[in-house]
């Protein structure tokens, strides 16, 4: 019992603690180059290229490549978004560039909506943010993803990209097409 108390206000804490400093990676369609990408020196990029459907469901498809090998995030060699028509975002992804645990490296930050019924209407949304760094496991690949954070928004998001700009004062890409309204509604 006493192990699960500390647990819980362990987590407590964590949630509480700040978000580091972030600056956004800006990314083009194609490679985007890395220079020191997981803050050890290996050069590496972000390749986006887009998934076509022909309706509301195309997506983005994020790699990330570390010398010559892909990171995984949860396990995944690839990252995808889900931006539905763009003014309802369901899920946005984005990078950016900070510390974690004493040196440079990357981060992806994931915020996804909890839609219903309705894509538009507004959603709980939880935001993941994620570290890049060496896998010391001694299994899997070279690099991976690590969540550092997970948290909960305060409030119901139409946009993901908003849950990002009002929850964790990350900019709107430089593409959004949504409502500029606190929660995209």
């Amino acid at each position: 019992m006493i192990v699960r108390v500390l647990a819980l206000l362990a987590a407590s804490v964590l949630a509480a603690a700040p978000l580091p400093a972030l600056t956004p990676i800006r990314l083009q369609p194609g490679v985007n180059p890395v220079p020191d990408i997981a803050g050890d020196g290996q050069s590496g990029s972000i390749s986006l290229d887009w998934r076509e459907n022909g309706n509301a469901w195309g997506y983005d498809i994020f790699m990330v490549r570390v010398g010559g090998s892909i990171a995984t995030i949860g396990g995944k060699d690839l990252i995808t978004d889900q931006p539905h028509t763009g003014e309802d975002a369901i899920r946005a992804v984005r990078f950016a560039r900070g510390t974690h645990a004493g040196k440079s490296t990357t981060f992806a930050l994931v915020a996804d909506r909890a839609v219903g019924e309705a894509v538009p209407d507004p959603a709980a949304t939880t935001i993941s943010i994620y570290a890049l760094v060496a896998n010391d496991e001694g299994f899997g690949t070279p690099y991976q993803f690590v969540k550092v954070e997970e948290r909960h928004a305060k409030r119901r998001y139409c946009n993901a990209h908003n849950a990002l700009l009002t929850e964790l004062s990350f900019p709107l890409p430089k593409s959004f097409d949504g409502v500029r309204s606190p929660d995209g509604c």
